[in-house]
C-alpha cells in the first residue's frame, strides 16, 4: 500500500461488542486483533494507530470484557480483545472471557494478524508466555508489540529471548514512536 498515512485517516466506527461467537459481524474484509495484559496500553495504542478515540481508556485495568469490533474504512476490521491478567473479576467470569477469546482466535477465518501487547518497561511476564503458548496453532499470525517505550525499563525479563522468533516492534502511543511503522505492518495484510 503506497499511501499508508492516508489509509489510516479513513473513518473508523465502532460496530458491535460480542460476548458469543454468533454475535461476530459477518464481513469479508481482513481483521487485526489486539490483546495484552490488563494495563498494557491497548486502548491508547488502538487510538494512536487509527488517529481517533475508538477504544475507551480507563483508569481501572480490565474494563474490556467483550470482543469489540471496529470497521475501518469498509476494508479492515479492528478487534479489541479483553485483556488478561490482574483484572478484579471472579474466576468464573475470567474463564468465560478466556474461552471467548480462545474461540475467537482459533476459529475466526478473517483474522490475519494478532498483535500481542507487552509493556516494554516490564518485559514479558509468565502470563504473556502462557498466552503465547495457548496460541501455538496460530503462531504465524502473531506480532509482538512492546508498548510504553517512553517509560524507563524497570526490570529485565527472563523471557525476552523466547520471543526473538516473533516479528516485533517497540512503540509509544504517548510519543507516537513507531506508530507509523506499525501502521505499515497492518497495511501489509490488505
Amino acid at each position: 500500500m503506497n499511501n499508508v498515512s492516508g489509509y489510516f485517516k479513513k473513518p473508523t466506527q465502532f460496530l458491535l461488542s460480542a460476548v458469543q461467537p454468533r454475535q461476530y459481524p459477518n464481513v469479508v474484509f481482513p481483521e487485526v486483533a489486539f490483546i495484552g495484559r490488563s494495563n498494557v496500553g491497548k486502548s491508547s495504542l488502538i487510538n494512536a494507530l487509527f488517529m481517533e478515540k475508538l477504544a475507551h481508556i480507563s483508569n481501572t485495568p480490565g474494563k474490556t470484557r467483550q470482543i469489540n469490533f471496529f470497521n475501518h474504512g469498509d476494508s479492515l476490521m479492528v478487534v479489541d480483545l479483553p485483556g488478561y491478567g490482574f483484572a478484579k473479576i471472579s474466576q468464573k467470569e475470567a474463564y468465560k472471557i478466556s474461552d471467548l477469546v480462545s474461540q475467537y482466535l482459533t476459529t475466526r477465518e478473517n483474522l490475519k494478524k494478532i498483535f500481542i501487547l507487552i509493556d516494554h518497561s516490564l518485559g514479558p511476564k509468565k502470563i504473556d508466555m502462557e498466552m503465547l503458548k495457548s496460541m501455538k496453532s496460530i503462531k504465524e499470525k502473531i506480532f509482538i508489540c512492546y508498548t510504553k517505550s517512553d517509560k524507563k525499563v524497570k526490570e529485565r525479563s527472563p523471557y525476552l529471548k523466547d520471543l526473538e522468533k516473533f516479528d516485533q516492534l517497540i512503540v509509544s502511543s504517548k510519543l507516537n514512536n513507531n506508530i507509523f511503522e506499525l501502521q505499515k505492518k497492518i497495511a501489509e495484510i490488505l
